[in-house]
């Protein structure tokens, strides 16, 4: 049997599962512990701060997690798969989106104070404090990607564990307070500005202008899908909320997060690692999907022991971890679990697309899966009960995150498209 460059037997060590795992766990550890040091905190912090200020918090949370889409542009997602001397401009370009982001929504928050007074979001009676957030959560992301793209996946793991650190220490001081606690704690990010301060830019290197137009398919054709990929995750926590009322919305956001938390973590630190290990392979199809089908393989066994374990021990344990009054039992825990393992196992492999540039594969996902949710999650709602409800809900997810999986394999078939 011959063989050709086009497919090896074994992954050059470098890009091996082995090597992955190792990188992915040092992002993995650092983010352990930077959420582990807010999950420590909660109880003394619920005795500092009023629900309401923990209504205000969680408003602002909504608020860094589309600033950690949008922010930027998606241009910080062009970073890690980026040739070395088009990574400085792009950093320079995600930045500066980032502060004129910042500022825009600070005036479209002031404009909407002043002519509407208060219309129901909340965060127009902050903002100053929202515009420095949308801008750290920003340069925090560009940062992330400028590590990850020098291969400095220590860097990561630091800067993650201080943002959860950094959270805690602020907000033990009331006069600090919670909002400007979580604003404050992506300051990291400000790292990203020494980097570029202190990079002498070479010969080699394009323009911010040019590099903002060379990658602009990362805007044009990334943003709107990560907009419809945030909304669409978010609907079933709303429609839960709107048909079954508050208390299932939190059995269900509560078993979500808990089920959720372990393999979601190596799901993050995976495609973290991803970002820039598909990149190395890129040219190497037959290398990429092997290295894509040994991932999905390892997710899939964790996956598997982890639905095992969620049904043999998941309602004592969550009683426990819950306390009483809480709704767990084994119907409404492994339904969630089936619909957050189905996410755990896909999406890190779902950055093949960006590095491959194929964004019509991820926009044709991400549209559908909006539409799915905000049109058939509601339908189920109004017509089946809470548990019944559930169970649709994992089957839904399963097949949705079934579909981009084949999307994602027919990509690396297909290869790299031209920019």
């Amino acid at each position: 049997m011959t063989m050709t460059h086009e497919h090896p037997v074994f992954l050059p060590p470098p890009h091996g599962l082995g090597s992955l795992l190792r990188r992915a766990s040092q992002v993995a550890v650092g983010t352990v512990v930077g959420q582990g040091l807010v999950l420590l905190a909660t109880p003394i912090l619920a005795r500092l701060y009023s629900p309401a200020e923990f209504g205000s918090l969680a408003l602002l949370t909504t608020v860094c997690n589309i600033a950690t889409a949008v922010a930027c542009l998606r241009y910080d997602l062009a970073i890690p798969s980026a040739p070395t001397p088009d990574s400085s401009g792009l950093l320079r370009v995600a930045i500066g989106i980032a502060g004129a982001t910042a500022i825009l929504t600070a005036l479209v928050l002031l404009a909407a104070g002043h002519l509407l007074g208060r219309i129901g979001l909340g965060m127009e009676d902050h903002p100053v404090l929202t515009g420095i957030c949308v801008f750290l959560v920003g340069t925090y992301q560009a940062t992330n990607a400028w590590l990850l793209a020098r291969g400095r996946f220590g860097g990561v793991a630091w800067l993650r564990m201080a943002q959860g650190g950094g959270f805690c220490v602020l907000a033990l001081f009331p006069s600090v307070g919670l909002l400007w606690s979580l604003a404050l704690s992506y300051g990291g990010g400000l790292l990203g500005l020494r980097g570029l301060f202190h990079h002498r830019r070479s010969e080699a290197e394009a323009g911010w202008r040019e590099t903002a137009i060379r990658y602009r398919d990362f805007p044009l054709l990334s943003l709107p899908g990560a907009v419809l990929d945030v909304c669409g995750y978010s609907v079933c926590v709303w429609v839960v909320a709107a048909a079954y009322g508050s208390g299932a919305a939190g059995n269900f956001s509560q078993v979500l997060r808990l089920t959720g938390a372990p393999l979601m973590l190596i799901s993050l630190s995976v495609g973290q690692i991803l970002l820039k290990q598909t990149a190395d392979l890129a040219a190497h199809g037959a290398a990429l999907r092997h290295l894509i089908h040994r991932i999905l393989g390892f997710m899939a066994i964790l996956a598997t022991l982890g639905l095992l374990a969620l049904w043999l021990v998941g309602p004592p344990l969550f009683s426990r971890l819950l306390g009483a009054g809480w709704n767990v039992d084994r119907r409404l825990i492994v339904s969630v679990g089936v619909a957050v393992f189905a996410r755990a196992c896909v999406s890190p492999l779902s950055t093949v697309l960006i590095t491959l540039r194929r964004f019509g594969h991820a926009m044709t996902w991400q549209a559908l899966y909006f539409c799915s949710s905000l049109i058939v999650l509601p339908i189920l709602a109004r017509r089946l009960a809470f548990e019944s409800y559930l169970t649709y809900y994992g089957l839904h997810e399963a097949v949705f995150y079934g579909f981009y999986l084949m999307l994602i394999y027919r990509a690396m078939r297909l290869g790299r498209a031209g920019v």
